[in-house]
């Protein structure tokens, strides 16, 4: 019954053109939430897009992402393979690189890091800046309305802080033209 549903909404949304006349590849401003499966790892997008042929697209944007431990702030681009205008499969590849910021020990460093006074003490600690760089193959299905697209995707995440993570994206879109 579940399959049948899901067909006719299928349908619904890709052969009315009142709702679902769209092309993807007309420049886009996306905006998505991306999350771990357990939530330890959850960040946003903000990013265009476009398409410089029908089968391939490109995004380049600004992203914010937190886990246990740090902070990634950045700008991440991706190119992608994608076939259709209204239900958009896609594959693609991409790159997320910035500064990633986290709590580190400062007992020993002969700084007041939290200017209290008090050189060294006991569990003093400051804000640790580093590059980082992280490699994501994705995997996602998109579709387009003349006036919003919604995306779901799903990324492996590969980098020297953390690496193998699945992280699952929600996104909306909106045509730019």
């Amino acid at each position: 019954m579940f399959g049948i549903r899901s067909a006719l909404l299928w349908l619904l949304l890709t052969s009315l053109p009142a709702i679902s006349y769209a092309a993807p590849c007309k420049p886009q401003f996306e905006g998505a939430f991306w999350a771990e499966k357990d939530l330890r790892i959850v960040g946003l997008d903000a990013a265009y897009s476009a398409c410089p042929s029908w089968f391939s697209g490109v995004r380049v944007g600004a992203s914010y992402f937190a886990d246990e431990r740090f902070e990634y702030k950045g700008v991440t681009s991706s190119v992608r393979l994608q076939y259709g205008e209204h239900v958009s499969p896609f594959v693609g590849v991409g790159v997320l690189v910035g500064m990633a910021s986290h709590q580190a020990d400062a007992t020993q460093d002969r700084l007041d890091n939290d200017r209290n006074g008090q050189i060294d003490e006991p569990g003093e600690t400051y804000m640790k800046h580093e590059f980082s760089a992280v490699l994501y193959p994705e995997v996602g299905i998109a579709w387009y309305t003349r006036v919003i697209g919604i995306t779901l995707s799903a990324r492996r995440y590969y980098s020297s802080t953390f690496s193998g993570n699945i992280i699952y994206s929600l996104g909306f879109s909106t045509p730019l033209e």
